[in-house]
């Protein structure tokens, strides 16, 4: 489904950023973009996400900034709570954070970038597992499974697994309010729910390849004047 799978080791999140391909929040902006919703990110929320990944995945790199609207304390007890738990703490002792990857989709020839928030590879070296971290206002663990559709974990998912040739993905759902609970869910013990986020991404994919297909066609005035 993908080739040309390249590590690029020692990146920061802006210079992922600034690498070539479509991420899955790109993918994301697509969807809203073809059903016509014109969604505005949160920046205070977006802020947040990112300490809160910082001080759970490279905790010798965090540090409160001068941001506002951020409730760093929240944050702190949030990343304390995942490092309390037992599962979690082998699992970021094992595994590596932040690690930026591009390939490129074979049947469009879309190129994406990936950046797991956590990879952890079995000791033989046989098995992948991806862990991604999500901070939650669930009240309770069902609720939070609701969100999985909704939020396209499961497009995420099938997008990382397929690209990096992985063979599990943890959601780690983290929630925002007391008793701050901690949920372990394996996206791929759940049958057909990878196959649905497959559908997802390769169709969002095909969309990006068709429009950008259609803007290469088109004179340079006309692509200048829209």
């Amino acid at each position: 489904m993908f080739h040309s799978l390249t590590h690029h080791p020692g990146l920061t999140q802006d210079q992922h950023r600034a690498l070539p391909g479509i991420s899955n929040t790109d993918l994301s902006q697509l969807k809203h973009a073809l059903l016509g919703q014109l969604r505005q990110p949160n920046p205070v929320a977006l802020a947040f996400g990112s300490h809160f990944h910082a001080a759970v995945l490279e905790p010798a790199h965090y540090a409160r900034t001068a941001e506002k609207g951020i409730r760093w304390a929240d944050l702190e007890t949030l990343a304390r709570q995942v490092r309390r738990q037992r599962y979690c703490r082998d699992l970021l002792y094992r595994g590596q954070p932040e690690q930026s990857y591009t390939a490129t989709h074979a049947a469009t020839g879309v190129g994406v970038k990936l950046r797991p928030d956590l990879l952890v590879r079995s000791r033989a070296g046989r098995r992948l597992t991806l862990i991604d971290f999500k901070t939650t206002s669930s009240p309770d663990l069902a609720h939070f499974l609701t969100t999985i559709e909704k939020y396209d974990y499961d497009r995420q998912a099938a997008l990382y697994l397929d690209a990096l040739g992985a063979t599990r993905f943890l959601v780690i759902g983290v929630q925002k309010r007391a008793p701050h609970d901690v949920w372990r869910v394996e996206l791929t013990a759940t049958p057909g729910l990878i196959e649905q986020g497959r559908k997802k991404y390769q169709r969002l994919l095909r969309a990006h390849a068709a429009t950008t297909s259609v803007s290469c066609l088109l004179p340079s005035e006309t692509r200048l004047a829209a």
